[in-house]
């Protein structure tokens, strides 16, 4: 189902992509957009309306001379995806050498960086109003030595070998010696001035990881360190260049290697440099007097393979095709393709308008239980209704050490009940019209102790307040807590505001579980809840009630799953039906008031189990697939799988009798949690996408003791 619907999908996109395309770069008949021929443009002879820019469409570069040929151009808007040329006009050529680790180590040894002509490194404080030294910088003579200045680490790693895995972006860390070139022109009261000067430098740099042996290798870069200065020059009793991330001045890059024919490689690499130059002018000298530190940044580069650049319509990106042809020349196009239905780098949401005229919606979740946060792993595209995965809504971590009884028992001890979605706890009854107080409750502070509203006396034994029984059969649980209610007045009581501490009561029922099983899901029932003050400076009395037992029925759920440390991380709720009854305190905000209210509410711990949503076609089911990762994260998955015609119908002859009970039996023992297994999707009576001894077994029990109830539709 999902490969059809997707493929569906990507065929809308691919055609709307080619329409939408094609659309944009049409010119007027007989009027083409065509390139130049004269280095990196186009003639814009036609174009017209939104697209009326004629950019280039393809270009062939030359690594080994730099030359560029356009070979297509495109109308379309200003900042629509097209090619651009590097920033640095006329950079140098970059073919390195292949020696035999798959890749290019940076700096490569036989190239040098430039800064642009256009855009030079300058000096401007300490000088003169208008004034400024234009510094053409050339990087060059890159070489592995012995204790470079500013490395990190020790050089050389090897013999000739100054680079090692490693560094800020977790892939390689390297060093070098180099010297910089200057080529000085001065401006304002200084034109006409003109040095050529060679200051040494060491630098290290750091990339990002990539593969090696790729014939084309795209990584960030980042230049960490540089530093250089020259002294006793005539011109200068010093001249200091510094720059790099980890000397407070960023640095970050980009590189791209490309394997020619035979072997080499085609490198381009830039950085937009952050740099300070500080000078002492030499007494005597044209500076003499003068002195200052001026700080810019400006990139520099080796190698020019074309870029691409721009945007694309809304769910498509401005995408790079490189072919390297048989003479070592590299074409380079640029078009807008349909981007991926895939989770966003944060893992926040899935990438919106990936998938034409359907939604691209989370498949995969992945909890941390310890932390409470959920990040989306994977994605598909569906419609609206369609079956997907639901995070837990908030962080409420419950992770329980394991005490050797193979479960947990409710309460678990140090974990804390909030309410979560809509509606709040309310006092409404005896307050004036439109001025409820809400109630934000968080139940807390689970001990095992005597007394309160438990049906049976407790501890059973020392430190144990749990005993098999209830009404569910499996086990029932009594403990003492402290409800704490934050209260939010409106209507005529905003601003109100307080936090109190109720002293709480209360006993659960569970069904029964499967004690050890990694992964165990059961029914739970608050049978009773009560708690209430007394004397307080607003209120008389402030009761609290709830649970089954009081009238006020108030089932849940409760899921655990034995993490690799082997404690247990918990999701557990109750759809809690409360009672608040309240008498105002004479003088206190509500003097003259009392009044009961009723409601439900939903009060969870844990929440590390997502939830599906949304239906399938005919004849299949959204079915839910917990994983524990090793890492102790749980991957919760929802999928359209094959539904079951008739639930309880384990061999399949229409009917549910004694001759399913076996393969029933099977089907909820060997059960560990995540995806049914096919030939048990029938055992799973109550549809929840899990089996459990309670509500299934309840229920399958049911069917086959009630008639017609056990004959299928």
């Amino acid at each position: 189902m999902r490969n059809c619907r997707n493929q569906a999908i990507s065929t809308f996109a691919l055609t709307a992509g080619l329409v939408l395309g094609l659309t944009a770069a049409t010119p007027a008949i007989g009027q083409p957009c065509t390139p130049s021929f004269a280095g990196f443009g186009c003639q814009n002879n036609s174009c017209t309306g939104i697209g009326n820019n004629c950019k280039p469409y393809c270009v062939r570069y030359n690594p080994n001379s730099g030359a560029y040929t356009v070979l297509s151009c495109t109308c379309d808007a200003a900042t629509a995806c097209h090619a651009e040329r590097p920033p640095v006009v006329s950079s140098p050529v970059c073919v390195v050498n292949d020696d035999g680790t798959g890749t290019v180590h940076l700096p490569p040894a036989p190239c040098q960086y430039k800064t642009d002509v256009a855009d030079p490194m300058l000096i401007v404080d300490g000088l003169p109003p208008g004034s400024t030294v234009q510094c053409a910088a050339t990087y060059s003579n890159f070489a592995c030595a012995p204790g470079v200045a500013v490395c990190s680490f020790s050089t050389p790693v090897l013999p000739g070998i100054c680079y090692a895995p490693g560094g800020t972006l977790g892939g390689e860390k390297s060093c070098s010696n180099a010297n910089l070139n200057f080529v000085m022109t001065g401006t304002g009261a200084y034109l006409g001035y003109n040095r050529n000067l060679n200051i040494p430098i060491s630098l290290e740099i750091h990339a990002a990881p990539r593969t090696p042996f790729a014939p084309i290798q795209n990584f960030d870069t980042d230049l960490f360190r540089i530093f250089g200065q020259i002294t006793g020059d005539p011109d200068f009793d010093l001249l200091r260049v510094t720059g790099g991330t980890d000397f407070g001045l960023p640095s970050p890059g980009k590189a791209q290697i490309t394997q020619l024919p035979g072997g080499n490689w085609a490198t381009y690499s830039l950085f937009a440099l952050t740099y300070r130059i500080d000078f002492v002018g030499k007494p005597g000298g044209p500076f003499s007097g003068r002195s200052g530190s001026t700080t810019g940044t400006v990139f520099i580069i080796t190698g020019g393979i074309p870029l691409c650049e721009g945007g694309c319509f809304p769910g498509f990106d401005c995408n790079t095709v490189t072919l390297v042809n048989p003479d070592g020349t590299i074409d380079v196009c640029c078009e807008c393709v349909s981007l991926p239905c895939e989770p966003l780098p944060d893992g926040s949401a899935c990438r919106p308008g990936t998938c034409g005229v359907s939604n691209c919606q989370p498949r995969c979740v992945e909890t941390n239980p310890v932390t409470g946060l959920s990040i989306v792993t994977a994605c598909e595209c569906g419609d609206l209704e369609t079956c997907e995965v639901v995070a837990p809504p908030n962080a409420n971590p419950c992770v329980v050490p394991n005490d050797g009884t193979g479960t947990v028992h409710l309460p678990p001890t140090g974990c804390q009940y909030k309410r979560v979605g809509n509606p709040p706890m309310q006092i409404i009854d005896g307050l004036p019209p439109g001025s409820p107080v809400n109630c934000e409750p968080t139940n807390l502070n689970f001990v095992c102790a005597g007394g309160g509203v438990c049906s049976f006396s407790v501890p059973v034994s020392p430190g144990i307040c749990y005993a098999p029984g209830g009404s569910l059969g499996g086990e029932k649980s009594c403990s003492n807590s402290t409800l704490n209610v934050v209260l939010l007045g409106t209507g005529i009581y905003a601003g109100y505001n307080r936090t109190i501490n109720v002293p709480i009561s209360h006993e659960i029922h569970a069904a029964p579980r499967t004690l050890f099983a990694p992964s165990q899901t059961f029914s739970t029932d608050l049978f009773r809840l009560f708690g209430q003050i007394t004397g307080d400076p607003d209120f008389d009395l402030l009761r609290f009630s709830g649970g089954t037992d009081f009238g006020l029925p108030s089932p849940g759920s409760t899921t655990l799953l034995q993490m690799p440390s082997t404690d247990w991380a918990v999701d557990s709720y109750f759809d809690l039906t409360y009672r608040i009854d309240f008498v105002g305190a004479p003088g206190g905000a509500f003097a003259g008031r009392s009044g009961s209210t009723t409601g439900t509410i939903r009060i969870a711990t844990g929440q590390i189990v997502a939830s599906c949503v949304g239906d399938c076609p005919s004849g299949y089911r959204c079915n839910r697939t917990m994983t524990l990762n090793t890492n102790g994260t749980i991957s919760t998955c929802c999928d359209c799988v094959t539904d079951c015609g008739c639930r309880g119908d384990l061999n399949g002859d229409n009917q549910v009798d004694g001759q399913d009970i076996k393969l029933f039996v099977s089907c909820i023992l060997n059960y560990t949690g995540g995806f049914i297994d096919p030939a048990c999707v029938c055992a799973d009576i109550d549809g929840d996408g899990v089996l459990t001894l309670g509500s299934d077994v309840n229920q399958f029990v049911n069917k086959l003791l009630t008639l017609p109830n056990n004959q299928c539709p």
